[in-house]
């Protein structure tokens, strides 16, 4: 077996469809079956199966197990589940028994490939070598690639996060209106939710899918906590958010500040109802509830963790992130922006914690709020800056 995981847009699909072209001779059959229930990969199963021939017409779901489960002198099947997101699906039930079968499955679920780590390929972004080199020849514009050109690209590139699918559709783009690189950024910056909104074709027998369809699908397999929790990080930068500020947060009741100068306006109380509906269960705060619903993210591939110095830091795909802000409902804008100032503003402690090196750029993303804060909130944030030498 073989299980394929990342987050949407990463190439998952692609890649494995890829090497069902290139090896087709190496097996008897190749099935593609659309992993996303029980119900669709029954019936792709059978439908497969009785595609074979009149001999095969009459078989139901167990007899196409058998059939499959059945060795053969001419070599191997190959089985493809793909889009295998569910986290309660029993697969057991679903697939061929013995070794008459190659079986690959791919998954937003990072979770899927803990069930044989040796055989778990996680896909991740390209590297921006790899992201270039496919806008470069991918939009077939020119020959001709000037310094300029290159440069134009490597900024494209590092705006688009370097995931395949968004490349995809920056390619696509540019091949159909034959504009520029710099000219399609220059779109890219005015029409973002537009541009990666269309859908692209990836191969002539599968469904089009957009950058943003395919965070949209991951960021509807999560319960509704999970959401806002992702929804809260999106007000935060998309990189090196210390998960350690939450708890601290919760030690002191998501409201006890270091330093406050006069009582409280509105928002904090707002930004504090906020963070207690997402962090709270039944009125109580469980570190357990918090490491649940990030083991949920990251299992969508929503969030990656990385190690920081004395604490675990959270970073989400530059797109997601934009992504998931922008799709914050307008009328709860504002609790999200209040709860995450909140939240920042509980980590300025006079003793130094392992959040501390990495709150001043969670700040200065931020800044566009600054003018507009009450007067605790602009004493917590300067002190953050002070205390990261940003400030004097």
């Amino acid at each position: 077996m073989l299980f394929v995981t990342g987050i949407g847009g990463c190439g998952k699909t692609q890649l494995m469809l890829r090497f069902m072209k290139e090896h087709g001779s190496r097996f008897i059959y190749q099935f593609f079956i659309d992993g996303s229930s029980e119900d669709r990969i029954r019936t792709d199963l059978v439908r497969n199966v009785r595609s074979l021939g009149a001999e095969h017409s009459q078989k139901a779901f167990e007899d196409c197990i058998l059939f499959l489960s059945q060795p053969s002198q001419n070599g191997l099947s190959l089985l493809l589940y793909d889009n295998v997101d569910e986290p309660n699906l029993d697969l057991s039930s679903l697939l061929p028994r013995g070794n008459s079968c190659a079986i690959a499955f791919t998954s937003r679920n990072h979770v899927l490939g803990e069930l044989d780590p040796e055989a778990h390929l996680p896909l991740d972004i390209m590297s921006m070598e790899e992201a270039t080199e496919l806008l470069l020849h991918g939009s077939s514009l020119s020959k001709v690639v000037t310094d300029q050109v290159r440069k134009d690209t490597l900024v494209l590139a590092e705006v688009l996060g370097c995931l395949p699918i968004a490349l995809q559709q920056a390619c696509a783009y540019m091949r159909q209106t034959k504009c520029s690189t710099s000219a399609y950024f220059s779109r890219l910056s005015k029409n973002k939710a537009k541009l990666l909104s269309q859908k692209v074709k990836h191969q002539v027998d599968m469904q089009s899918i957009s950058t943003y369809a395919a965070f949209e699908i991951s960021f509807g397999k999560l319960s509704a906590t999970s959401q806002r929790l992702l929804r809260l990080l999106s007000c935060f930068h998309w990189t090196g958010f210390p998960l350690d500020l939450i708890n601290q947060a919760a030690d002191h009741g998501f409201s006890d500040y270091e330093e406050m100068l006069v009582e409280q306006g509105d928002d904090f109380y707002v930004g504090k109802q906020c963070l207690e509906s997402i962090f709270l269960c039944d009125g109580e705060w469980h570190a357990t509830n918090l490491d649940e619903m990030i083991v949920s993210l990251q299992n969508y591939s929503m969030v990656t963790l990385v190690q920081g110095v004395d604490t675990v830091l959270v970073q989400m795909h530059l797109l997601a992130h934009e992504w998931v802000h922008a799709c914050i409902p307008k009328s709860e804008t504002h609790d999200y922006e209040c709860s995450a100032i909140v939240l920042l503003a509980l980590g300025a402690r006079k003793e130094r914690t392992a959040s501390t090196q990495y709150l001043s750029g969670h700040v200065l993303h931020m800044a566009s709020l600054w003018n507009h804060l009450h007067v605790n909130h602009k004493t917590a944030f300067g002190f953050i800056l002070y205390e990261n030498g940003l400030y004097h």
